[in-house]
């Protein structure tokens, strides 16, 4: 199975393979929808748990493609501002493709690691999708995030977990989870467990959904 491209450069390698083709993969994910396997519905599900306004400023870590974007834009509009992080140069390459095919102008793009990215205070809202299961220092990440959230606004998180009530070996049968972290040393790390802590630590009213049978989670907190 290989180790996850967790180090910044593995992570860069990685994803110059996979950009290209990223979007695609994720549509065939589609195909386990009958078995209650819907990434999109739970992306869409992370948005609207942001409660985002009109003209917000939004910051998406880990933001990959951009396929956040569309979602985040009907919200809040032209007036708005998203500010996109990720860490790869070929998957920020294909969010700017994104960005270039609308026409939109609000859009910030930002390469950098999320654990040393600098927010700019009172945001109106903060979204990770599927991202921080790669970044050794998550909690580190919540950490600087919720210090930026401007009070009452929500930071959420969707990405992948690992269930207590499933045997570690049987990752080699979920093969098909493997390009959203789940590896033996990501499980070991067990990176949901840390940031779900540090939003308990730093914010108020967090909850936290599972999906599929525990693989996946919406975590959501409120700064006080």
């Amino acid at each position: 199975m290989g180790k996850t491209p967790e180090s910044g450069e593995e992570v860069i390698r990685a994803y110059r393979k996979r950009a290209r083709c990223y979007d695609l993969n994720v549509r065939l994910f589609d195909l386990f929808s009958v078995f209650g396997f819907n990434i999109e519905a739970w992306r869409s599900e992370a948005i609207r748990a942001l409660q985002l306004q009109r003209g917000d400023t939004v910051v998406d870590i880990g933001c990959g493609t951009g396929l956040n974007f569309l979602l985040l834009q009907e919200i809040i509009g032209a007036e708005g501002r998203i500010i996109a992080v990720d860490l790869s140069d070929a998957m920020l390459a294909q969010a700017r493709w994104r960005v270039a095919e609308y026409g939109w102008t609000n859009i910030e793009l930002v390469q950098g690691d999320a654990a040393q990215f600098q927010f700019p205070a009172n945001v109106g809202g903060i979204v990770s999708t599927l991202a921080l299961t790669l970044v050794p220092e998550c909690g580190h990440v919540i950490d600087n995030a919720c210090v930026a959230l401007a009070p009452g606004r929500r930071l959420v998180i969707l990405d992948m977990a690992w269930p207590t009530w499933m045997p570690d070996w049987f990752r080699h049968v979920l093969f098909f989870l493997r390009p959203y972290g789940v590896t033996g040393e990501v499980i070991k790390r067990r990176p949901w467990e840390i940031v779900y802590q540090a939003m308990e630590q730093q914010l108020v009213d967090v909850t936290r959904k599972e999906f599929w049978m525990g693989f996946f989670y919406l975590a959501i907190g409120i700064r006080g």
